[in-house]
């Protein structure tokens, strides 16, 4: 187990009979437990838990996470490893059987498990383990919730899911069949197929009104269109007027603005000629501001001379301090440098002998490229005389006996056979070189791709080896670099202690220096406005003569005024004649367009006529095809009916099976415990538990605490036992968490001799508990000690 939760790494081994995991809370000792199902089924939730713990165990980000466990089962020595890779710690499993991988994925790996375990993570959780809590659940819970919470620990609830399943079918098909026969029906329970007849003949009627209507409307929409003509024509006459009194009217407005205008300057420079005398008024005020202004920035100059030593002081000052903090940053840098070079090692070494090693591949893959190019001119020049000698043999064929040989040219008679002969035997022995070469060339083709799969995996190590060099070598520059730059900043250091030694004590004064800025800066609005002012005093003659000049422009723009306001009244054009002429024409518009609307309603309701009578003879087909289906739903009611009934049976029939079952297994485990001072355990149809004492049975709240936890200990064990045998497999482990909680002494050894004797059915019995006092009870303890940085480790 590598980096899993609070363990960097712990290597466990679980013998045969009772075991005991011992250790304070908190250290871990469940962990070893849950990381058993983790490996096996892997879950969602715990994978969360894991990351968590990996960080906390001080993983770091490019170290796994895994864990692996080896089991024995039906003969076949299992191997199964889980673990978490890389950056985003993803999840990767693999599964081994007597050594030859059976599955190397995650899902395929819990799947394979789940086949030869004989059951899935909920089923092997609750056969396996057994903690305080449930035992604490299955003595507080109500007899009905208990009977819930052992039904789905024995995965019965799976059967009552089936049920709902099948009664949600039958309801949802009864919903259907009962919602068909209701649109074979109206609200009035009339069949809709009469209705719809009915419904289509009136709209047959509706159809032939609407054409007749349409017809009058056509003609109403010819006599509105003259008239919008004419107040057409009356419109755009108006507009022409209209835009001939705009044309005077703007002249006018411009002229109007171009007064106001004036007149806002003229106020304007009435203002400013009335704020400026009264400002001149505080002149020789302000004159004496000026010269205490003047006395204070002789002052200011004088003590900027000790600010120089000062301000010198205080750089010094700071770059000792960088300098202090660079050599503890370089000291740090060159410490983990050197902690680096000691991990890399040395990959020089290596990367010479991968180089080698490639050198060798490359040279071979380059003898066999070329041995391959030979052969395949062989090959292709036995095929070409293959080829040569048919023709040739062809040829002479077809010659026969009679024919003139094209060598001798005599003829061929007996000689004929013999030539054919030799053809036939030189084209033979070619095609059995030429088989031979092609299964040479075959097999020289099958090494090289081996050499080339051998010269890829290679160059991958070299090029990784390459980075650790490259590395080595950047860290030993870096090395030497940081070593440089800290005696230089060492040197650096003692020049500056010296400078600051020599240039002595510091008397300058910061708050008197301060109250003199923060003088001069108090005076500085009074100073601006000194200056300002002695530059407006001479502003004054001009401001008067501009005002003169608004006067005479001010009376020219109003006799233009009277002037413009004349040739607009002879416009002969009233406000609001252009707006009544287009009422006009709007009227006769909405009324053209109202026309035409009427018309293009009555063809729109003469298209929705005709797609009613569509859609109701659309809804007549569906009428007729629901009456068709209305039989085979209602006979698919009845077979879900049947089939209810059918899985009721069998769950009643499997439940009153596992009631007396357990009682069996849990009695006789109670009667070893108690050392036969109770006669057993009863438990009834509702897994409702009492306890035979003195041939009496009682409720279990009649008992004490430990003997009721005792009690459901027994019926947690039997429900284990029950889960076990039905696998079909031979799980023999149990693993019991905090068990001894409420048990004295006695009671404690009573468990413990108990447990000895399921050794038959549990070969391995692995107790978690804190309590010290049991460790003498139990032939095997492997102790949990919590470390001082949080993680754990295994003892013992």
């Amino acid at each position: 187990m590598e980096n899993y939760r609070k363990f960097h790494s712990a290597q466990v081994e679980f013998p045969d009979g009772i075991i005991g995991i011992m250790g304070p809370n908190g250290a871990g000792k469940s962990t070893l437990i849950e990381a058993i199902s983790w490996v096996l089924y892997g879950n969602s939730s715990v994978d969360r838990t894991v990351k968590e713990g990996i960080k906390r165990a001080g993983a770091g980000p490019n170290e796994d996470c895994s864990v692996t466990i080896i089991f024995e089962l039906g003969g076949v020595e299992y191997q199964v490893k889980r673990s978490m890779r890389g950056k985003n710690l993803k999840v990767d499993a693999e599964l081994l059987g007597n050594g030859e991988v059976l599955a190397s994925s995650e899902r395929s790996v819990t799947s394979f498990v789940e086949k030869i375990l004989g059951m899935d993570y909920r089923s092997f959780f609750h056969s396996v383990f057994a903690r305080q809590r449930e035992l604490s659940a299955l003595s507080a819970l109500t007899p009905a919730d208990r009977k819930k919470l052992i039904v789905r620990m024995l995965d019965l609830d799976i059967l009552q899911d089936v049920i709902n399943d099948i009664r949600q079918d039958e309801r949802d098909e009864k919903r259907d069949l009962q919602f068909i026969n209701e649109q074979l029906l109206t609200p009035e329970r009339r069949p809709k197929r009469e209705v719809l007849n009915e419904e289509r003949e009136k709209l047959e009627a509706e159809l032939s009104a609407l054409e007749q209507q349409l017809e009058a409307a056509n003609l109403e929409s010819r006599r509105l269109e003259e008239e919008w003509k004419k107040a057409k024509g009356h419109k755009e006459w108006t507009a022409l007027k209209e835009e001939e009194y705009r044309k005077h009217d703007r002249r006018l407005s411009e002229k109007r603005k171009e007064l106001e205008g004036l007149q806002q300057q003229r106020g304007i420079l009435e203002k400013d000629l009335s704020a400026l005398r009264i400002r001149l008024e505080a002149l020789p005020d302000l004159e004496k501001k000026k010269e205490e202004y003047d006395e204070l920035l002789r002052q200011r100059d004088a003590m900027e001379v000790g600010l120089r030593s000062h301000e010198e002081r205080k750089s010094i000052r700071a770059s000792l301090q960088r300098n202090e903090e660079g050599i503890n940053r370089l000291e740090r840098a060159i410490e983990e440098s050197v902690n680096e070079l000691t991990e890399l090692r040395n990959p020089q070494e290596s990367l010479g002998t991968v180089t080698q090693n490639l050198a060798k591949i490359e040279e071979d893959i380059a003898a066999g490229l070329d041995q391959r190019s030979t052969i395949d001119y062989e090959v292709q020049s036995l095929r070409r005389e293959i080829k040569d000698l048919s023709q040739k043999r062809a040829e002479v064929n077809e010659l026969g006996a009679e024919g003139i040989c094209p060598t001798c040219e005599r003829v061929l008679g007996d000689h004929h056979r013999h030539l054919l002969n030799k053809l036939d035997e030189q084209n033979s022995n070619r095609a059995t070189l030429l088989k031979s070469r092609e299964e040479e060339l075959g097999i020289l083709e099958e090494r090289l791709g081996v050499e080339k799969r051998r010269q890829k995996i290679l160059e991958e190590r070299k090029e990784k080896l390459q980075v650790e060099v490259n590395r080595v070598e950047w860290l030993d520059a870096s090395l030497h670099d940081s070593k440089s730059e800290l005696e230089e900043l060492v040197e650096r250091k003692k020049q500056l202690e010296d400078r600051l030694s020599a240039l002595g004590d510091d008397d300058f004064d910061e708050r008197t220096f301060a109250n003199i800025k923060n003088r001069i800066s108090d005076l500085r609005a009074d100073v601006n406005e000194f200056q300002a002012l002695s530059g407006e005093s001479s502003r004054l003659p001009n401001l008067e003569s501009r005002q003169k000049e608004l006067e005479s422009g001010i009376e020219k723009r109003e006799r233009e005024l009277q002037s413009i306001q004349a040739e607009l009244t002879a416009v002969g054009y009233q406000e609001g004649d252009y707006r009544k002429a287009l009422d006009m024409y709007e009227k006769a518009l909405k009324a053209r367009e109202a026309g035409y609307a009427e018309v293009s309603r009555k063809v729109d309701a003469i298209e929705h006529i005709r797609q009613r009578i569509s859609d109701k003879d659309a809804a007549i087909a569906d009428i007729a095809r629901m009456e068709k289906s209305v039989e085979g739903r209602t006979k698919r009611v009845e077979e879900l009916a049947t089939l209810k009934h059918v899985m009721e049976d069998f769950k009643q029939n499997v439940t009153e099976r596992i009631s007396p079952t357990l009682s069996e297994i849990s009695s006789d485990l109670f009667v070893t415990m108690t050392d036969s001072k109770y006669g057993g355990i009863e438990i009834d149809d509702n897994y409702d538990m009492e306890i035979y004492d003195g041939g009496e049975k009682y409720p279990v709240s009649r008992f004490s605490g430990g003997e009721g936890d005792l009690a459901n200990l027994c019926l947690r064990l039997a429900i284990s036992r029950v889960l076990a045998d039905r696998s079909g497999n031979d799980i023999n482990i149990l693993i019991l968490d905090e068990i001894f909680g409420s048990q004295d002494q006695m009671r404690k050894r009573a468990i413990m001799s108990t447990l000895n004797h399921l050794e038959k059915q549990f070969h391995q019995i692995i107790l978690i508990s804190h309590i010290d006092d049991t460790k003498d009870l139990m032939s095997n303890v492997i102790t949990i000690k919590e470390l001082d940085d949080g993680t754990s480790t295994v003892v013992a």
